[in-house]
């Protein structure tokens, strides 16, 4: 049973060219916004953001050139673990982790929560055995490589949810969070829907990056040139995003929202 979900901002960037992510001006604003879980299981996270040995460490841990680039903002207390003790909640009662993907801004902080199981598709898992020179500047597997536990879901399997297929959701969790395959941005790039009282938030990763691409008729030229050099298999991606569209605008009871933009973060706060 879910009792409370709580939105977090784990991570800022300032990349310069604004219009490459669909912001105005010179440097674009970027957050890592994740989703705290309340539930009779415990503690769940979605996403973690970049995590406490990121921020102490940050060029060891993710190179000068993703330091530089991103311009990241060197602050510990976007962590999730600082976070989560600000809300008055225990670290230690993270007891499952959703992980749209594993690029470095999404799964920095799973090492902070080594007792959490991490669910995330066995398809992206696998992507970060291997590394191509893309992967090794999306993937930094020192973040997770020590962690036990986890979970992995094959996107070839599950049923139907609205206009998406292959869903799974976790018994244990009454099928109240899903693992939604959307792949495209990675090899195993998955959205994790969230049942509400009166709906879903249905949280999308990297799937799509700003709001306005939610509209089919925004033409946001320049941020489709940043994703689809981003995108592993960039047809899947623009296949998905239409589905995302049709959601958007046809079914009400979903609340869309992406990792990274702050205008949807900041209906939130």
């Amino acid at each position: 049973m879910i009792y409370n979900i709580h939105h977090l901002h784990c991570g800022s960037f300032c990349p310069v060219c604004a219009p490459l992510f669909g912001q105005k001006g010179w440097k674009a604003h970027l957050v890592c916004h994740c989703l705290l879980i309340e539930t009779d299981r415990g503690l769940v996270l979605i996403d973690t953001g970049l995590g406490t040995q990121d921020y102490l460490h940050t060029e060891q841990r993710l190179g000068s050139l993703l330091t530089q680039l991103g311009s990241i903002v060197p602050n510990l207390k976007l962590s999730a673990i600082e976070q989560i003790r600000k809300l008055g909640l225990r670290p230690e009662d993270v007891q499952h982790i959703f992980v749209t993907h594993l690029d470095f801004d999404h799964a920095g902080g799973i090492s902070d929560f080594p007792n959490a199981t991490v669910h995330v598709l066995a398809s992206e898992f696998n992507a970060t055995q291997s590394l191509s020179a893309k992967g090794k500047l999306r993937y930094k597997t020192e973040q997770f490589k020590q962690h036990r536990h986890w979970n992995f879901a094959e996107h070839t399997d599950g049923e139907a949810w609205f206009n998406l297929q292959k869903v799974q959701g976790l018994p244990f969790f009454q099928d109240e969070i899903l693992m939604v395959p959307l792949l495209g941005h990675t090899l195993g790039h998955s959205g994790i829907a969230i049942k509400k009282q009166d709906g879903w938030i249905f949280f999308c990763g990297d799937a799509y990056f700003s709001h306005l691409e939610l509209d089919p008729k925004n033409k946001l030229r320049a941020l489709d040139l940043t994703e689809r050099l981003l995108a592993e298999d960039n047809q899947q991606r623009l296949h998905n995003l239409k589905r995302l569209q049709y959601l958007a605008q046809h079914e009400p009871s979903i609340e869309l929202i992406c990792a990274h933009d702050p205008v949807e973060f900041n209906r939130y706060q």
